[in-house]
């Protein structure tokens, strides 16, 4: 089944940002991340809760999707800062 991503709005993707946020200390330091408060999160994580909370999906469905240049556009186009990070040193 396709995913329909023109569902996801900014509003979903903050409350994913503040749920995804609420679960884990710290930031993430590689992959891409999207940044909330000063903070790196995942971005792929914060998309798929994001997805689910635009179509009213119960927290335990399966959203599968490769992640990459297409979150990164999808993310900036809805107005957030979203960037890929090298490996920690």
């Amino acid at each position: 089944m396709a995913l329909n991503w023109k569902s996801v709005a900014p509003e979903h993707v903050r409350k994913a940002c503040e749920t995804v946020a609420a679960s884990r200390s710290g930031s993430r330091t590689s992959g891409i991340v999207i940044w909330h408060d000063d903070r790196a999160l995942p971005a792929k994580d914060v998309l798929r809760i994001a997805y689910r909370i635009a179509n009213d999906l119960p927290t335990d469905a399966e959203i599968r999707f490769s992640s990459g240049d297409g979150t990164l556009r999808l993310l900036s186009a809805l107005g957030f800062k979203v960037e890929r990070l090298g490996a920690a040193s």
